[in-house]
């Protein structure tokens, strides 16, 4: 068969970042001229983006790929060919490995630029001739990953908006926190590679850029010593037409007060701050190795209602680490319910294998764990409904995303895609399409979705 007649359908799994990653493997088959199909059962090869961070991720991953070893037909297609973090994470830590048991072939990053060759060369009935991975520890990505990243995408999901990867891995070396092991120490992108992805972007019809690294505000620090994300925010700024810039991921530690003065000085910069916390108490910030505590965190969101008034507000939270007592937990939980923030995520810590956590010492009953996530959800709910109906009679641009039987689908500033809520437009008194940012007045909100009209009207 020539690669014309081999079709191949893809299964994106875990985070923008392997969305990202997904599209180039898209763009990298399709260019071979592999087929696309959407159904696995039609495929001749599938390929399983795989997410290894969380246990849920894995065990995720795990049963995607047992339920499409169920599509095989008796020729044994599709093959299936686990890509990703999981791969990585099994190639450092061969207990993870039995999750990746169904796939004929497990391809890391090193292997990205080599997809369809594998593909190939398993479908003419070679053994996996994907190599070897071991994991990054200590250094950065190879790269040829990086050549892969600069090259075309197709993209998935909404047409109107787009991940923007400024780098890959973190050298933060949380304690609880794989990513080092899976995708190695911070490695920041050319402002030059950036420019010329997000001209292309813009150029396809992407009216939303979401910035995205595993600490986007520590893009360029492997460069030149120090944080390079003003003088990029300032490049990105020269795009023509009217489009957002979204900036997900700003870790603590290196979010200043100059990141925050310059996305004050462009309105396209969605009033919009994704600050992943973790925690607030002090002890259990020093135990986690997050490099700052609570009059850090107090300190930024004061820096960001002076500099961003009205800004939406995004965290994330671990319930569960090693040192975290009812005491400790009673304060998180008072601080969520002081309502600084728009939208939260809570995640329950899981021992994650080689990380400084997870050789700690253990008290904590998962049934405790579960009560606590539960009871921060609770109250964020009324926090979130409440910072969402003070926006009722707000005038604010949406960016148009779908059409279903209740209206244009969207989102506002304040809604990142995939994590927030959405914004429904009830009546529109104007011809509307997708991709448009258009001007609205938000005439109802529940705990997390609003619903909105034209400003004509």
């Amino acid at each position: 068969m020539s690669d014309s007649e081999y079709r191949f359908c893809l299964v994106n799994l875990g985070c923008p970042k392997n969305t990202v990653d997904s599209e180039g493997l898209l763009a990298r088959l399709s260019l071979a001229g592999f087929q696309f199909v959407p159904d696995p059962a039609l495929a001749d090869v599938c390929i399983v983006n795989t997410c290894g961070f969380l246990e849920s991720a894995r065990q995720e991953s795990a049963e995607v790929l047992q339920e499409l070893v169920e599509h095989k037909n008796r020729h044994g297609r599709p093959l299936l060919v686990a890509t990703g973090c999981l791969v990585e994470r099994a190639g450092g830590a061969p207990v993870l490995a039995p999750f990746l048991d169904q796939a004929d072939a497990k391809v890391g990053f090193a292997d990205y630029m080599r997809v369809p060759d594998i593909c190939r060369a398993l479908l003419q009935g070679q053994a996996d001739p994907s190599r070897q991975t071991r994991g990054y520890v200590g250094r950065a990505l190879p790269r040829g990953y990086f050549t892969f990243l600069n090259q075309p995408r197709m993209r998935i999901g909404s047409s109107a908006s787009a991940y923007l990867k400024l780098g890959e891995g973190c050298s933060n070396n949380c304690a609880y926190c794989s990513i080092p092991l899976i995708r190695g120490q911070r490695a920041s992108r050319s402002i030059k590679a950036i420019l010329k992805e997000a001209r292309q972007l813009v150029a396809s019809g992407a009216k939303e850029l979401n910035l995205i690294a595993q600490d986007t505000t520590a893009y360029g620090i492997d460069r030149t010593g120090r944080s390079q994300l003003v003088p990029l925010l300032k490049e990105l700024r020269r795009l023509p037409g009217n489009i957002w810039l979204r900036l997900l991921y700003a870790h603590p530690r290196h979010l200043t007060e100059d990141i925050l003065d310059a996305m004050a000085e462009d309105e396209r910069i969605c009033r919009y701050l994704d600050l992943p916390l973790q925690h607030i108490s002090d002890s259990v910030l020093r135990t986690m190795k997050r490099g700052y505590g609570r009059s850090r965190v107090e300190a930024l969101l004061e820096h960001t209602r002076r500099l961003l008034p009205g800004a939406a507000l995004r965290t994330t939270f671990i319930v569960g680490h090693p040192g975290e007592g009812e005491p400790e937990f009673n304060e998180l939980l008072a601080f969520v319910k002081a309502g600084h923030f728009d939208h939260l995520g809570v995640f329950a810590w899981s021992p994650e294998p080689g990380t400084v956590s997870a050789k700690m010492r253990v008290s904590i009953d998962p049934r405790v764990v579960a009560a606590r996530c539960d009871r921060l959800m609770r109250a964020q709910a009324r926090v979130s409904a409440r910072r969402l109906r003070a926006r009722r009679g707000q005038t604010t641009t949406m960016v148009v995303e779908r059409k279903e039987a209740d209206g244009w689908h969207g989102r506002t500033p304040w809604q990142a895609p995939d994590v927030d809520g959405e914004t429904v437009l009830t009546h529109a008194a104007r011809s509307v399409d997708v991709g448009d940012l258009i001007p609205v007045v938000i005439s109802g909100t529940d705990a997390y979705d609003c619903q909105a009209q034209c400003l004509e009207e």
